[in-house]
């Protein structure tokens, strides 16, 4: 297969949501791709380290074989086995993804250097990049993700992918996005704004933030809010008083109104843009949208009151999806 070498990650496409492949849909995708494999008859089943060892577990589960791990060194070539080798001479090779095919590709070509013979399961493939298609595998044009890869789209980790390297887990560290009203400071009633907006800017200015914030790293956080483009130097001079002049902030267009839905598909959509890998909401019904608009995402219900998040997972309903307040819609 030939792929043009100036095809690039989709990662780092910004403006691209992932479609995310949880736990439930991985095992599932896997389970479909396994009535080769049995009639192959592997003897072992081998996870490529770190992505392949989640989908590697599930199908040495549903097969009941033996599970090795085996670790790829992209700048060296190297291949490694991570403990004692399988007493396996048919191996089933398994990663969760193929976007260039590189690391499949190689390990593949070490096990068949070994003597084994070797059948390849990759849960998805993009056939639009990838220079190596696996013997069993979903094709997936779209960007994906999975949940143990996330740290992959942060804003080190997309620097790196852009040099061409592949994913390093010290550039993957979770990367936070944060509410400001109602996580940083306490909200300002919607009542005091509805009288007078301009008091409440004042009156909101003048609050002091809570004792007790979100655990973040300051070096990998931004605050992403509803409070509009133009109110951005009175909240960059906030943060920068309270101690936070490090943080970068984002703030919704001033054309946007001011709508939870509206809101919440913003949020969604600049955590993924930014490279965010968990998003802290103080409100719940934007809590319970974002969620759903971007389940690649960890997002968590912050409450002021408790001093602690919880977390939260949800889903839009088909057909639903797609108009949860899109940006662009007014």
């Amino acid at each position: 297969m030939t792929v043009s070498t100036r095809l690039a990650w989709k990662g780092l496409q910004t403006d691209r949501m992932p479609v995310f492949l949880g736990y439930d849909q991985t095992e599932r995708m896997i389970a479909a791709l396994l009535d080769r494999a049995c009639t192959w008859q592997p003897d072992a089943v081998v996870g490529i380290a770190r992505g392949g060892l989640v989908p590697a577990s599930m199908a040495a589960g549903l097969l009941a074989l033996h599970l090795a791990m085996i670790g790829f060194d992209r700048p060296t070539g190297t291949v490694e086995w991570i403990g004692a080798p399988p007493d396996a001479g048919r191996i089933l090779l398994v990663d969760d993804g193929c976007s260039t095919g590189g690391t499949m590709r190689a390990v593949r070509t070490a096990l068949l250097a070994e003597g084994r013979d070797c059948l390849t399961l990759a849960v998805v493939h993009d056939p639009e990049v990838t220079g190596y298609v696996p013997d069993l595998s979903h094709p997936l044009r779209a960007l994906w993700r999975f949940p143990w890869e996330r740290g992959e789209a942060t804003p080190t980790g997309r620097a790196r992918r852009a040099t061409g390297d592949g994913p390093d887990r010290a550039t993957e560290a979770p990367f936070h996005g944060l509410d400001l009203d109602g996580v940083f400071l306490p909200d300002v009633p919607s009542a005091v704004y509805e009288a007078d907006l301009a008091a409440a800017v004042a009156q909101r200015h003048d609050t002091a933030p809570h004792d007790i914030l979100p655990h973040f790293d300051p070096a990998r956080a931004v605050v992403i809010t509803g409070r509009p483009e133009m109110d951005r130097a009175l909240t960059e001079e906030w943060l920068a008083r309270h101690g936070h002049a490090a943080l970068r902030v984002e703030c919704r267009p001033d054309s946007m109104p001011h709508e939870t839905t509206l809101i919440a598909r913003y949020k969604a959509a600049a955590a993924t843009r930014v490279g965010c890998t968990h998003f802290v909401e103080s409100d719940p019904a934007q809590t319970i949208l974002i969620a759903a608009h971007a389940p690649h995402l960890v997002v968590s219900w912050w409450s002021a009151a408790e001093a602690r998040a919880f977390l939260v997972g949800a889903a839009a309903s088909p057909g639903v999806a797609n108009k949860i307040g899109r940006p662009d819609e007014t």
